[in-house]
Formats: C-alpha cells, structure tokens, sequence
C-alpha cells in the first residue's frame, strides 16, 4: 500500500472516530454526562487513572511480541507502542464489529518499519494474546462466583458450566494455533463455508508460499521465544485484572460496598455478554444487560448497572477522543 493510500485509511479512522465522539456526546447527553461526573466525583480520576495502567501493561504484552531480537524491531520505541495500543482500542471502540478497526491501523503503522508479513504477525498475535485473555478472566469468573455465591439458580449453574467448558475448550484450540499458525486454520474453517470455497482455494493456490512466511512467523513466537510468549499473555491477564479496579471505584461513591472480586466477577460476565454480542456498535445496549445481570446474580441492586455503564461510556469517551488525537500526532507534528 502506498504512502498516500495508506494516510487516507489513518484519516478515515480518524475521521471515523471524530462522528463517532459526537454521536457518543449525543446519545449520552450533556446532562448526563454533567450529572454523572458530579455523583462521582474525584473518584473519576481513578477511573481514569486505572486505564493509565491498563494500557501501560497492554504496551508491555505488544511490546515484547514486536520486540523479536531483530534490527527492524529495535526501531520500536515503546512509547510508539503505547500510541498504537491506545488509538488502536479507539477504533475498535468505534466500529461495528468492535475488534476489527484498531488492528488493520496497527498493521499500516508498523508496516513501514517491520514490513507487510512481520507487522500483520505481530498484530495478529496481539489480538490473540487480548482474546486468550479474556478467556481466561471468565475461566477465573467461574469459581470465584460460586465461591461468592453458593447458592446459584439452576439457569444460572448451566450458563457457568457453558462458559467453563468453552473457554477450557477455546484455550486449548488457541494454543494450537500458537503452535501451527492461524492463517492455514482460517482457510479450513472458510473452506467449509459454500460461498466462499472457491474464492479461498484460489486464494490458498496463489498464496500458499506467503501463507507460509505468515503462518511461520505467527507460530515463531511459542516455538522459539517461549518467554516473550508466557510474559505477553501473562501482563494481558494483568491488564484485565487491574481494569477491574475501576468498577469498585464507580459503585464505591455511591455508598455500595463491593469487593475487588466481585468487580471480577461484574466485569467478567459483562464483557461475555458484551463479546457474545460483538455486532452491536460500541457495544450499545449489551454492557448494560451484561453488568445488570451480573449485580442481580451478586445479590447487588441491578439499578447500579446503569450507573455503572454510563461512568464506563464516559471513560471510554475520553479515551477515545485521547486514542483519536493521538494517531494524528506523528503527521501534525
């Protein structure tokens, strides 16, 4: 892709982003917007905060995925990492399908640096390493609610036993794919589905040497650096944990105790519901339902779900229009 191609699909993001605000502004409302803040308080600040340190630990987990050993990757500053992990998750928070945006933009930024096959690699490693990850937060959901509660619905009792043996399953698929490669995986799903055999076997027959290259580089990671693997997936994992903080600090205010588990436990079930529902744009309506059912199962007033929604809206909101300035920097300056 060309240079001036390339800026024209970073100025549609950015542009894309910018609607995206003003409908967020819209939907939310002044007023809202107003009142919350004002119930809140300056414990806003925490919750901004925590994603300081969300997204610090993020960059760590990219950061050592790029960071292969090679003259090229060393060109990678950390901090243009942290950039790209911050206005990469404000496109994913502004497109439909909520975690397809931030990678293509990630790819054309490091493209120039480590190359088309290298850069899409490591994008595509990151992106697994985010969804291993939050596999492993329901898996950890699991217990830590029916320690919390003992006493669980039976409707509720299969839900947990269907999240358990599917993230079990999903994580062990994963791995898989650490080993082998996701390109190859990928074809064979696609060749099963009838519309689109013809289409992927041409494109498999045309594409077999690079599919290679990719796939190889994509399993480089566990096979050869078994370290920046474990380290990668382990400060995502972090990242979840640590995000977690901020729901104690939103219903905190209010005068609710909560426990730090119990945020796991909220956080936990509401991004299943959220991720269950990936199609909704910005995940409009499915947080909701998500942490409404999460506090009615704690026993918590399933009220707070709104409040708790509409403070995640607001610190999303501002680290959206962050993420957004911010892919601008490197060509304003």
């Amino acid at each position: 892709m060309s240079v001036n191609k390339s800026n024209l699909v970073k100025n549609i993001f950015f542009v894309v982003g910018i609607v995206v605000i003003l409908i967020m502004i819209h939907s939310i409302g002044f007023d809202a917007i107003y009142q919350n803040l004002r119930e809140t308080g300056w414990w806003f600040a925490a919750i901004i905060g925590v994603w300081v340190f969300v997204y610090l630990i993020n960059a760590l987990s990219f950061h050592a995925i790029i960071r292969d050993g090679s003259e090229e990757a060393g060109r990678i500053s950390f901090w243009r990492t942290l950039k790209l992990v911050i206005s990469g998750y404000a496109i994913n928070y502004t497109t439909p399908v909520g975690i397809l945006g931030g990678e293509p933009y990630r790819i054309l930024e490091l493209k120039p640096a480590l190359g088309a096959k290298k850069a899409t690699s490591a994008v595509l490693l990151y992106a697994m390493m985010h969804f291993v990850s939050h596999l492993i937060l329901w898996l950890l959901a699991v217990p830590l609610l029916v320690l919390t509660v003992p006493s669980v619905s039976k409707p509720v009792a299969i839900v947990l036993w269907g999240v358990l043996g599917g993230s079990v399953l999903l994580i062990i698929w994963s791995f898989r794919v650490y080993k082998t490669g996701l390109i190859k995986r990928a074809i064979s799903i696609g060749k099963r589905i009838p519309f689109l055999k013809k289409r992927i076997l041409k494109i498999q027959a045309e594409k077999h040497e690079q599919i290679e290259e990719l796939d190889g580089l994509i399993s480089h990671l566990y096979n050869n650096r078994r370290q920046a693997f474990f380290f990668s997936l382990c400060m995502e994992t972090l990242s979840r944990l640590v995000g977690c903080l901020e729901v104690f600090f939103m219903i905190y205010p209010v005068g609710y105790a909560v426990t730090y588990i119990q945020c796991v436990i909220i956080v936990a079930f509401a991004s299943l519901f959220a991720n269950i529902l990936f199609f909704s744009p910005m995940q409009l309506g499915t947080r909701e339902g998500g942490y409404a059912i999460a506090l009615k199962i704690l026993a918590i007033p399933s009220g707070l779900g709104i409040y708790v929604s509409l403070c995640t809206r607001i610190r999303e909101l501002f680290w959206i229009m962050v993420g957004i300035l911010i892919m601008k920097y490197k060509s304003l300056k």
